[in-house]
């Protein structure tokens, strides 16, 4: 066996005894944020009826470690085999949940399916199966991947579960999904102009409801000129202003139709976002609860379940969407820094990972989950900041939930596996 790919075919076990081959920081920066985030929950939900949650995460953390070792040692020949059962599985859950009688509806969105005491949410599971599903169509392809046909199949395959979790009516989530393609749109080359196109659609979204509310419609139009400016430095064809334009005019206009009609909660967590401190007791509670939080918290912090914002329950769900607060005002810049420090170290490795992957499935899920995490990340911490509206997005890897725990801890086995395997081949030849 001369070439990688026959060295890759093989289905004999490669050693498991060279601890060389393991990643062992990203592993190690994986415990630790599972272990800041238990804390967190702890010092979140102790001595209150939520007390409960620390327990079930502790049950998860565990679940989630038994599945990432077993992640790492699966046979990549029988995760590839795999790949689209697993991606069917997550269609048919994904559509399931969305059953009167199946599915649980919570705060107005039917997002889990109750499993005995515990609740499972399938578009967690479908972020991993939708990345495997990418990378396998791009590696049955091979060398002739590639042509508008090529990215609209992997366009469909990331779309498909988003529209289900639209339906769901958890527009945070299908936020993700849509990080996601641009994530995948990027591994794949596509021209820079169609990726700052899409992201100027949310861009001119928020610009135009604010327009609509506070009469600003010169800063729309400024959005509007600085887009068009920097789609002709992309592109230099005389087409690409006058499409961003049109872009922007559409966008703009179906936003605000769509302002009206979204759910009052929505609306407010909309609304929360361009004037919090208009809704003190009402939607804008979390935010400035969130940010004194944070202030308060100095250098140091106040010391391990002193925190009065996080002790007194000041900030609603704080084990979930605003556990970034309990570090911060407990551990002060000290303790956020430490956090947001482990996240970017991780990503530093995954990046790493992903230039070194020769795999199409390995590159694919390993860029895919570290744009996915960033934007998880940066949405999160935007929203204790005030800096992006309330989406409900949690914070990867600390947040309470099972499944989101179960599938990131699942996801980065695999993602070390098919790195492991690289690293061992590559030794053998």
């Amino acid at each position: 066996m001369n070439t990688y790919a026959e060295y890759y075919q093989r289905r004999e076990p490669l050693s498991t005894t060279r601890l060389d081959a393991y990643d062992l920081p990203s592993i190690m920066a994986m415990l630790a944020l599972v272990g800041i985030g238990l804390i967190s929950i702890y010092s979140a939900t102790y001595q209150t009826p939520m007390a409960g949650y620390f327990t079930k995460q502790l049950v998860f953390a565990a679940v989630g470690s038994v599945l990432f070792v077993a992640a790492i040692f699966a046979p990549t020949h029988f995760i590839r085999a795999s790949i689209p059962l697993l991606y069917g599985v997550a269609l048919v859950l994904l559509v399931a949940v969305l059953i009167p009688g199946i599915g649980v509806k919570i705060h107005g969105q039917r997002c889990w399916i109750a499993l005995g005491g515990f609740q499972f949410q399938p578009s967690e599971f479908g972020k991993l199966a939708t990345l495997l599903m990418v990378g396998f169509f791009v590696a049955q392809r091979g060398r002739a991947f590639g042509g508008m046909r090529d990215m609209l199949k992997v366009i469909g395959i990331i779309v498909v579960p988003m529209g289900l979790v639209l339906l769901e009516k958890d527009a945070g989530t299908a936020s993700v999904y849509a990080a996601m393609l641009l994530g995948v749109l990027l591994w794949a080359g596509v021209r820079l102009l169609i990726v700052f196109l899409l992201v100027l659609v949310p861009i001119s979204a928020v610009t135009a409801m604010h327009a609509v509310m506070y009469n600003t419609f010169l800063a729309l139009g400024a959005v509007a000129l600085v887009a068009a400016g920097i789609s002709f430095a992309l592109e230099r064809r005389w087409w690409a202003p006058v499409a961003t334009l049109v872009l922007v005019a559409v966008t703009s206009y179906a936003s605000s139709v769509a302002f009206e009609h979204l759910p009052e909660y929505q609306r407010g967590r909309i609304r929360t976002f361009f004037e919090p401190e208009k809704y003190p007791k009402e939607e804008g509670y979390h935010v400035l609860q969130s940010l004194i939080a944070i202030g308060s918290g100095g250098i140091t912090g106040k010391g391990y379940l002193h925190g009065t914002q996080t002790q007194l329950r000041y900030i609603p769900e704080q084990w979930t969407d605003f556990i970034f607060c309990v570090p911060a005002e407990e551990f002060g810049f000290v303790g956020a820094a430490i956090v947001l420090g482990l996240y970017g170290f991780l990503l530093v490795r995954l990046e790493r990972i992903y230039r070194a992957a020769r795999d199409p499935v390995a590159s694919v899920l390993t860029f895919g989950f570290a744009v996915m995490m960033l934007y998880h990340v940066l949405v999160n911490v935007g929203m204790t900041l005030g800096l992006v509206p309330v989406m409900g997005i949690p914070l990867p890897l600390m947040s309470a939930g099972g499944t989101a725990l179960i599938a990131n801890m699942a996801t980065l086995g695999l993602i070390l596996n098919f790195h492991r395997r690289e690293r061992l081949i590559e030794r053998m030849q």
